[in-house]
Formats: structure tokens, sequence, C-alpha cells
């Protein structure tokens, strides 16, 4: 039996070794790889950075744990960004794990950056979307959330929330989802065209297809694509993470399967001329 049989009869196993190792590489020992921003990365980073200091976000999280590889990068460096240019950030759960999920990211980076809870930012906590609720939040925000915040915490007891009682009182709607139906396109259609506020939304690489149609109307001011949108913004804001290790290591793996098939398909016809 010559190598090109013993490759094709090699246990399966193995190639998910390499692939470990593939992928491990980068991450140990960032490769560096270019990556080339798109227009919808560089929208939305526009729509962040025409914001002023004091200026208020409101934060939609619709993604589970499910989804963190692709969103969590997402959340942190728009945070990040929006801590730094001093903007205060107002964030909704719209699914069960969104508030969780929000609080583990945005706790950890604003201990980070020394910011502080109830002035810079406020977690609301998970609210089931609905069109009711979007339109409350119009016509009397606090109410909508029930008053309170993820801790129980009443909202006119904090600084960031006191008088902030109308959603249109927001500069900009930030929405990170991966659920279907999407929390953003109920709340452009609820709250963005109605009211003016501008929306622009993160997703991840599988829900890009049904969301894309949106920003390419002009109704998603800026639209970040999965994890290679996260390495993109991290370029742009000049906050290189976990997104752009990522992509060195998603790139580590395509090529070992490209590598694989053609030694596969090599070893397929060397082994057909022996016999």
């Amino acid at each position: 039996m010559n190598i090109w049989d013993k490759l094709q009869n090699l246990d399966q196993r193995w190639y998910y070794y390499i692939l470990l190792i593939a992928i491990s590489l980068p991450i140990v020992r960032p490769w560096g790889l270019p990556i080339k921003t798109g227009a919808e990365s560089e929208a939305f980073h526009n729509s962040i950075e025409a914001l002023s200091e004091g200026s208020a976000v409101f934060l939609v999280v619709g993604y589970r744990t499910d989804s963190l590889v692709e969103m969590d990068p997402q959340l942190t460096v728009v945070f990040r960004r929006a801590l730094e240019k001093g903007v205060k950030v107002i964030t909704w759960g719209a699914v069960d794990e969104g508030a969780m999920v929000a609080q583990n990211v945005m706790k950890s980076l604003s201990d980070e950056m020394g910011a502080v809870y109830g002035v810079d930012w406020i977690n609301l906590g998970y609210k089931p979307i609905s069109d009711a609720l979007l339109q409350k939040m119009i016509d009397d925000f606090p109410q909508a959330m029930a008053y309170s915040e993820i801790g129980g915490g009443r909202l006119d007891s904090f600084e960031i929330t006191k008088n902030f009682n109308s959603v249109t009182q927001a500069d900009l709607i930030v929405c990170f989802s991966n659920v279907t139906p999407s929390p953003a396109q109920s709340i452009l259609r609820m709250i963005s065209i109605p009211t003016g506020v501008p929306i622009v939304m993160g997703t991840a690489s599988i829900s890009v297809p049904g969301e894309m149609p949106y920003y390419a109307s002009g109704q998603y001011k800026g639209l970040i694509c999965g994890l290679r949108g996260a390495a993109e913004y991290e370029l742009l804001a000049s906050h290189p993470g976990s997104a752009i290790l990522g992509m060195d290591a998603q790139s580590a793996a395509h090529v070992l399967v490209i590598v694989l098939i053609a030694i596969g398909n090599l070893g397929h016809f060397l082994s057909k001329k022996g016999r």
C-alpha cells in the first residue's frame, strides 16, 4: 500500500486533530492577515462616530448564547467605542437571554474603562417584544420598561433614565440580533420609520441575507455582517480584538480544507493510475 492509499484510509479523527492545531496557531500567535472593510461596516462606524458626547443610544440585544462567537465581538467593540465618546447607552434585552449576554459583556468592559452604571450605561433587562411594547416606548418609555432596570431599581432613580420618557429621545438605535422574527425589522417598522430615529444593525452571517435589503434600501444606516463585519469594525475603531483573531483562525481552517481537498483529489488520481 503506497502513501496515497494510506492517506485515503486514514482515521478521520486525525483530520480533526490537524484542524484543531490549525485554528489554534493564529489565536496563540496572530497572523495579522489584511482585512478590507466594506461599505456596510463603514456606514455603521460613521453612524457611531457622528454621535456627540452626551448623546443617547438605545441598544437592543436580540441574540442568545448560541450566537456569542459572532455577536459578542460586535457588542464589545461598539460599546467600548460609545463609552470612549461619552455616549450614554440604554440597553434592552429583546429576547429571553439578551439582557444576560449583554450584562456579561458590558459589566466587565465598563469596569475596565471606569464607566458608572446608571450614569454612563444601564441594562433594562428582558421585556418580550411586541408591537404594543414598541408603541409604548414612544408614548411612555418608563411604563414600557415596567419602571425598572435589570436589578429591580426604579428608572427615575438613575441619572441616565431619570428624564428619558420616550425612545424618540435616543439619537440612534443600535440592534444586535440573530433571531427570527428580527427585532430590528420590527423596530424599523414601529419606531424608526414613523419617528425618524435612525437605526443601525449587527447580525450573524447566516442572517445577513434577510437583513441586507433593509441596508441596501437605506433604512438601516449601517450593518455589521457576522464575525467578518465585527473584525472590520474593530479595524475602523482602532480596537483589534477577538473578531480579528477569529478571522485569522477562520482563514487557517479554510486554507487547511483547500489543501486537504487538493491532496485528496491528487491521491485519488495517483492511486487510480497506479492500479
